[in-house]
């Protein structure tokens, strides 16, 4: 169990730096290409890592998943995100995608006829409460129409994401979860491609050290390492638990934005933090009291 943790606890860190990096990295490439390099090296990364473990490749009708969650995961997140990025802060970006814990918890109560228990809603109550917070009612209030549009776009990528993660927890649980990260990322690119050839240059790229380095931080570290570890807890943890326990990572993400870029970090972040961690109690304490009670 608390080797789960601290893998959840790595990779909520690095998701948190891994913002900083791709809001520096839109300066270079456009949003799209950004996306289709990233995920394309994640991708690609993983295919030696299969090939060592020896893995097998899904089957028949298995592919359908597999695509699903490469349109879900990484061509549909990646995509809007990035794209409505390019309107909004790093930090902004962050507390929007990790919205995504309260659409995992709305899609399966009206849609899968999951039951909201008290300490559930409770939680995504403190969670949705802590993110105002945390933007600010000045934020959220007063904005021009590209911010506006830039959010709508960051929040239909965190649905997709919390889609994505349904659809791994239901149906492809027993999946290896370095081959559901392998193929969803190269299946996704094929999708970010699709989008990225007609109007972007996805060859014409002036490569410094600068953007190499993010490049290969949010594709190994972000994509191939902590996608492959996120899939492999959301096998074997709540996955309400594992996509509450998320929504640290914009804390973090806006403390190391603050730390390298010296951005503010107010009251309300702190406040916001601690309200978040109340919710993630909340919903991984129903999970440990509903496993002590059966």
């Amino acid at each position: 169990m608390w080797i789960n943790i601290a893998l959840l606890a790595f990779v909520i860190i690095t998701w948190g730096y891994s913002w900083i990096l791709m809001k520096v990295g839109l300066k270079f490439l456009s949003p799209f290409t950004f996306a289709t390099w990233r995920c394309g090296i994640g991708g690609l990364a993983m295919l030696p890592i299969l090939y060592i473990k020896g893995s097998r490749w899904p089957k028949g009708k298995k592919w359908l998943d597999y695509m699903v969650v490469g349109l879900f995961q990484t061509t549909a997140m990646f995509g809007f995100m990035l794209y409505g990025m390019q309107f909004v802060t790093a930090g902004k970006t962050s507390v929007l995608l990790y919205t995504m814990p309260i659409w995992t918890v709305i899609i399966t109560h009206f849609f899968l006829g999951e039951k909201i228990t008290t300490k559930r809603l409770t939680g995504a109550v403190l969670g949705t409460v802590g993110i105002v917070c945390i933007l600010g009612w000045d934020t959220i209030l007063k904005q021009n129409l590209k911010t506006l549009v830039g959010e709508i776009l960051i929040l239909i990528g965190a649905i997709s994401w919390a889609i994505s993660n349904i659809w791994v927890k239901r149906r492809m649980s027993e999946e290896d979860p370095y081959v559901i990260n392998g193929l969803q990322m190269l299946l996704g690119t094929i999708g970010l491609l699709v989008l990225s050839l007609p109007k972007e240059h996805l060859f014409n790229i002036n490569w410094t050290w600068t953007l190499t380095g993010i490049l290969l931080f949010t594709s190994i570290i972000a994509s191939t390492v902590n996608f492959t570890i996120w899939f492999y807890l959301l096998g074997k943890l709540d996955i309400h638990t594992t996509t509450f326990s998320s929504m640290l990572v914009p804390v973090f993400g806006l403390i190391l934005d603050w730390i390298h870029l010296g951005n503010k970090l107010d009251t309300g972040i702190l406040i916001g933090g601690i309200l978040i961690l109340g919710g993630i109690y909340r919903v991984s304490n129903q999970r440990s009291h509903s496993a002590s009670s059966s």
